[in-house]
């Protein structure tokens, strides 16, 4: 009875896969709470409610922790379509901008850019891994979208990487800034980007050489 007892709504065992998210999750918590200088692995551990041996067990340190969280962000990927001639070139460049747009405003990525921001001078090796896993990793996806797809004839002396510097950047603009600043709710940054999008496409997009 009395061991019976006991085990009556003991969670089922989960599989290290859940328990690696569970421990992201908490650690994303917990590292905008505190900020990567103050934040534990056994704070960590009482966020996901599981012993500190346990977090060790998937991430050795905290360094590694941070590492894995932002592996886990979003980064912007590119629909396959882009590449062939089923769209219009302009609409395939509407669609590259609005996945570039929804990966950096995403509320996870505004989470972790505030956080390396805070920490940058403290821990430069912090904002170098975010700088070369999710900043350079989708810039890199966008240039090679625009690589990919034969109908899109740059102006002569602008390469894909610059390119894709220049749409981001007009893209995004303030905006960027005043989501991490002001904590946009997600309608407005979508009511400004869906009014930017057009914008950009009549700047930029126009100064492609004709087909």
């Amino acid at each position: 009875m009395t061991t019976a007892s006991a085990t009556v709504g003991r969670p089922p065992s989960l599989a290290d896969d859940d328990r690696k998210a569970l421990i992201l999750q908490a650690a994303e918590t917990v590292f905008d709470s505190l900020g990567y200088g103050d934040a534990t692995m056994e704070e960590v551990a009482r966020a996901c409610g599981m012993a500190k041996k346990t977090v060790y067990k998937f991430f050795p340190d905290k360094a590694s922790l941070f590492g894995a969280l932002v592996d886990s962000h979003d980064v912007a990927v590119i629909d396959s379509r882009a590449a062939t001639g089923e769209e219009q070139p302009e609409a395939r460049l509407v669609r590259l901008l609005e996945d570039v747009a929804a990966a950096i405003l995403s509320p996870r990525q505004i989470t972790l850019t505030r956080l390396v921001i805070a920490e940058s001078i403290k821990y430069p090796e912090l904002a170098q891994r975010f700088y070369r896993d999710c900043v350079e990793k989708t810039m890199s996806h966008v240039a090679q979208a625009l690589a990919s797809d034969p109908s899109l004839r740059l102006p002569r002396g602008l390469d894909n990487k610059t390119f894709a510097d220049m749409l981001v950047s007009t893209l995004l603009g303030s905006i960027h800034l005043r989501a991490l600043m002001l904590n946009l709710s997600r309608e407005a940054l979508e009511e400004e980007l869906s009014g930017r999008v057009p914008l950009v496409m009549d700047l930029i997009v126009r100064s492609l050489p004709a087909r």
